[in-house]
């Protein structure tokens, strides 16, 4: 199984229609229009269409400057409204109404309402407070009204496309991290996977090498004082390989399809006969209906598998080995014992990493398992399994 790359991080949507995309697209140039516009709406405001006219060059001034601070009003919307409310307060008797609404959308649009509404007050203060002393009172008042319905005006838009912004902006981000997770995901999925084959070759491997090597050896033994016995041996040996050939071309078939993989053989009678072939004293019990669910079913043979290949190899002189699978309680309970005197591995047979794969498999089903020494001698592996829902699908 193979994870695929990350994709590309989604990105926010494009405005609708050619001119808001054109704009989206070359924000520089928007706002230098934008601070052409109020330079030339603010001096127009002052000189009206009578030409000539004396030019006021600190008003020019001053709108030169109000106009600069439209460049930067995206990163420093507070550096623009201070530019406007300072110039204002410099030239009091001029309209700066345009490039006071600018400013107070950037502050709203890219700060936060709140910094919009305190750069309101205090702009608007300043504007309006230094002409009370030589203006008419009727006058700076309509002019602070003037004022603070263009902040109001200004705000609100302001304030909506930010919200709109930072709520796109959270949809993309939950995005990204629905897509971290998936992919997450599609990585843990792969390792579980990696893990269940190794699992599957290791019981397919370990439990027929276990086997055709005990069978092997006793061939060798009998083969000048029996050979027939040695002759039936070989192709016990040979029948086992060619199970575990089948198996193993299952597993491999399972890896091209994406299947699961299942034994060829479930059938426990039939398992405890391979290693009664073997030498191995086998003794079965079984108590209740054997499970429909196909992953409990295999879990249960796969199991006893571990524990009959554990037996073979280091139950020396065992007389007796009791399969015991109670499938009426709840958790299945599986026992497997023997009365052997327990060795050491051969050097060329296990790993000591059945036990290890067999609980590994077990804990995805919420079972687990438990192996040690019995009390006098012998070795016990007990298992245990949780009955299938009742709607599980057979």
């Amino acid at each position: 199984m193979t994870v695929s790359a990350s994709p590309e991080p989604p990105r926010l949507p494009k405005p609708a229609g050619a001119v808001r995309a054109f704009w989206a697209r070359n924000p520089r140039l928007a706002d230098a229009l934008l601070a052409g516009l109020c330079a030339l709406w603010s001096f127009e405001s002052n000189a009206g269409l009578q030409i000539p006219q004396p030019v006021d060059v600190r008003w020019a001034v001053v709108c030169l400057v109000v106009a600069a601070t439209m460049l930067v009003r995206r990163s420093q919307p507070w550096w623009a409204l201070t530019a406007v409310a300072f110039g204002g307060a410099m030239s009091t008797g001029h309209f700066i109404g345009v490039a006071l609404a600018c400013a107070l959308y950037a502050l709203a649009a890219y700060r936060s309402t709140r910094d919009a509404v305190l750069g309101a007050v205090l702009a608007v203060t300043a504007l309006t407070v230094p002409a009370i002393p030589h203006g008419d009172p009727a006058e700076w008042r309509s002019k602070a009204i003037i004022y603070a319905v263009i902040a109001v005006i200004a705000i609100f838009p302001g304030a909506n496309v930010r919200t709109r912004r930072r709520y796109l902006q959270a949809l993309l981000d939950r995005t990204v991290q629905l897509a971290r997770e998936k992919e997450q995901e599609g990585r843990l999925a792969a390792i579980r996977e990696r893990t269940r084959i190794a699992h599957d070759l290791h019981d397919i491997v370990a439990h027929s090498l276990t086997v055709m090597v005990r069978l092997a050896d006793g061939a060798a033994a009998v083969a000048d004082s029996d050979p027939h016995r040695a002759r039936s041996a070989s192709e016990r040996i040979g029948g086992i390989g060619r199970d575990a050939m089948v198996d193993m071309r299952r597993l491999l078939g399972v890896l091209r399809d994406g299947g699961e993989d299942e034994p060829a053989i479930q059938d426990l009678d039939a398992l405890a006969g391979t290693f009664r072939g073997a030498g191995l004293p086998v003794a079965l019990r079984r108590q209740g209906p054997e499970p429909t669910d196909r992953s409990v079913r295999t879990a249960v043979f796969r199991t006893v598998q571990e524990a009959l290949t554990n037996a073979l190899r280091y139950a020396e002189n065992a007389q007796r080995v009791l399969v015991a699978v109670d499938y009426r309680a709840d958790p299945i309970r599986i026992e497997v014992t023997d009365d052997g005197r327990g060795t050491g591995p051969a050097p060329s047979v296990g790993t000591r990493q059945g036990l290890v794969a067999l609980r590994e498999r077990l804990a995805l089903y919420g079972g687990t398992v438990d192996a040690g020494p019995r009390p006098a001698h012998g070795w016990s592996v007990r298992a245990t399994l949780p009955q299938p829902s009742k709607d599980t699908d057979g």
